[in-house]
């Protein structure tokens, strides 16, 4: 028998899951691969931006 603390949360929902899995449910599994999927198009486009405010500053350096 496991002992009380051998469990995890959801990091969807705060739900308890088992120790071996990261959400609770498929839903939950679903939902949480799409913020990771928004969580890395903002990165991306946070670094593109700051690639091209660093090349525009650049530029007008070197004019």
């Amino acid at each position: 028998m496991p002992a009380e603390g051998d469990h995890r949360h959801c990091k969807v929902c705060g739900r308890v899951c088992g120790v071996d899995e990261e959400t609770c449910s498929r839903a939950c599994a679903q939902k949480r691969a799409r913020q990771l999927a928004s969580r890395r198009t903002y990165v991306y486009l946070l670094y593109g931006t700051a690639a091209l405010l660093l090349i525009v500053f650049l530029s007008r350096l070197l004019i």
